[in-house]
């Protein structure tokens, strides 16, 4: 079950997103001045290994910041399988981030397990259960073969994000006789 809120964002148009690096410190904390439909903040590729932690940390304070309530902030978090995933999670639903985008999302279980946990947290912290929406990111073959399942998995998914570039080439990926 959702949030009547989550329900309303899910219609909300999002004509543009802007991508912020969760460890650029200056990025983060003026990004709302832009004019976009959603601030997507990023702690996975675009934050290095030994940045992780203090990005996790700028972007749940910025999370937390008055000028951000007006603007939707998505936060791509590292997988939950991932040495950071379970921290980021629980950082950003805690912070209060709108919609928390789940990378390399392969299967429809991929969003039940982030699903599952984000209600765990929600409880936990005393947000209202079904308010944090989810966008999963189709970054393989394998999610391409599933986006219908994957699409089906969960009522707190606003949308599927594609990304491209990830799709070619991958040791599971063949190419058909004649083409390369």
């Amino acid at each position: 079950m959702i949030s009547a809120s989550l329900q309303q964002r899910k219609t909300r148009t999002r004509r543009s997103m802007l991508f912020v690096p969760g460890a650029n410190a200056a990025m983060v904390s003026n990004s709302f001045i832009y004019p976009a439909d959603a601030l997507m903040f990023d702690l996975e590729d675009s934050v290095a290994l030994r940045e992780k932690d203090t990005a996790r940390r700028m972007v749940y304070h910025a999370l937390q910041h008055p000028l951000y309530r007006d603007i939707e902030t998505i936060v791509r978090v590292n997988a939950l399988d991932s040495e950071w995933g379970v921290n980021d999670l629980e950082a950003v639903v805690r912070g209060g981030a709108d919609v928390v985008r789940l990378p390399k999302t392969d299967t429809a279980q991929d969003v039940l397990d982030i699903e599952k946990e984000i209600l765990r947290i929600e409880k936990a912290c005393g947000r209202e259960p079904g308010s944090t929406g989810l966008l999963a990111a189709i970054e393989s073959p394998l999610g391409i073969t599933r986006a219908v399942e994957i699409a089906h998995a969960s009522e707190r998914l606003i949308g599927i994000a594609l990304g491209a570039e990830d799709y070619v080439p991958q040791p599971a990926y063949r190419t058909l006789p004649g083409r390369n």
